[in-house]
């Protein structure tokens, strides 16, 4: 039988499916040269804005226009600009890894940036990525699975840790 309504919370409270980073999300500098112009204050995806374009050399003007195009977005989660927007810088350089081997392109990409993931989308947003990529064929729902259960491990989220941790919720 299910929990009563007033028992039963949603995973995002359960377990963190979303982006660590708790607000102020842009770090404290002393000379106060980091902050958002946003109306309402930064936004979890401004901590972009803390990463070096020097990569991008002189195409970095694509980074930063397509990015500021995104956030204006209305109806799109942050997180899921977050992820979006870091998908973008990786793929303007590792474009040849992804088109290589679809599956072991995003496995560098989840492996070289699981800590920002983490810190501004969370699972949930991943979760969102990985199942475009798999709608437009790019990967197999199995190459998903595996792909989540990689950055689960690479995060120290286990899902057995995670039905340790909430028992109470699931066997009641």
């Amino acid at each position: 039988m299910a929990a009563p309504l007033e028992r039963t919370i949603t995973p995002w409270k359960v377990h963190n499916f979303g982006p660590s980073a708790n607000p102020p999300y842009l770090p404290e500098s002393p000379d106060g040269d980091m902050y958002s112009c946003r109306p309402g204050g930064a936004r979890v995806y401004d901590i972009l804005n803390t990463l070096p374009l020097e990569p991008y050399g002189v195409l970095s003007w694509i980074i930063v226009d397509r990015e500021e195009e995104l956030f204006e977005q209305d109806d799109i989660l942050d997180e899921d600009k977050a992820m979006l927007a870091l998908w973008y810088r990786w793929i303007t350089l590792n474009r040849n890894k992804f088109i290589a081997s679809y599956l072991n392109g995003v496995k560098v990409f989840i492996t070289e940036n699981w800590a920002l993931i983490k810190q501004m989308a969370g699972l949930s947003s991943l979760r969102t990525w990985l199942l475009v990529l798999c709608v437009n064929n790019f990967l197999s729902p199995l190459e998903v699975v595996s792909l989540l259960q990689l950055y689960q491990t690479l995060t120290g989220e286990s899902p057995s840790s995670y039905i340790k941790k909430n028992h109470h919720y699931f066997f009641n």
